[in-house]
């Protein structure tokens, strides 16, 4: 839901508030601290993660500060192979946004958190109804 809500404020305001990126990052903790699941650590883990695969795109100039703090509270919510696979997938919705953008002549300024709401809703979509075995290869993260 939080994602969902990033990616309206971003389809309108070409931005991610930091109220948002800041309720998730409690939630984030809150969550961890009182259910365990993910561990702290696990929650901490995850966020670095999120937080390293889009840092270079932001450091470029090529993203905004708002989409890799909402990568890195993807991975908060969902540990290390949940950023890796929505930061991917994410990743493949953002060059299909970036067509639709050149197509239709939309601007230069993508809305880089639809596309991460279309990587974690892919990464939630493949967790209920891929089978297991197609899981093998991501095992070990």
């Amino acid at each position: 839901m939080l994602v969902a809500v990033a990616a309206y404020h971003d389809l309108k305001a070409r931005r991610v508030p930091n109220t948002l990126v800041l309720l998730g990052s409690v939630l984030a903790v809150v969550l961890s601290l009182s259910m365990q699941t993910p561990s702290f650590r696990q929650m901490l883990e995850g966020a670095a993660v999120g937080l390293m695969l889009l840092l270079p795109f932001y450091l470029v100039g090529k993203m905004g500060a708002g989409d890799v703090k909402l990568m890195a509270i993807v991975g908060a919510f969902l540990g290390v192979k949940g950023a890796l696979v929505s930061a991917l997938l994410a990743m493949l919705a953002g060059g299909i946004l970036a067509l639709w953008f050149l197509a239709f002549r939309l601007g230069n300024r993508l809305p880089y958190a639809v596309a991460i709401f279309a990587g974690v809703t892919g990464y939630a979509v493949m967790r209920c109804n891929v089978p297991g075995f197609l899981y093998l290869s991501l095992q070990g993260v």
